[in-house]
């Protein structure tokens, strides 16, 4: 890995997410779930997108 891509990965990023409550299942009975889309990746202060593979769990356990 180029140390211009270990920068790029090392960017604090604003990621998105949605959080749906989803309370039925396939047959339409009551399944409760939830569906958390998020993207992979985030803007930088410079509002340019900052493409990560891998988003650590600690790092999802802020938002």
């Amino acid at each position: 890995m180029t140390p211009c891509h270990t920068h790029a990965l090392r960017k604090k990023v604003l990621a998105g997410a949605i959080v749906v409550l989803h309370p039925f299942g396939r047959h339409l009975g009551f399944n409760l779930h939830i569906h958390l889309p998020i993207t992979e990746g985030g803007f930088d202060r410079s509002k340019k997108f900052i493409h990560k593979k891998h988003i650590p769990f600690r790092a999802l356990r802020r938002i």
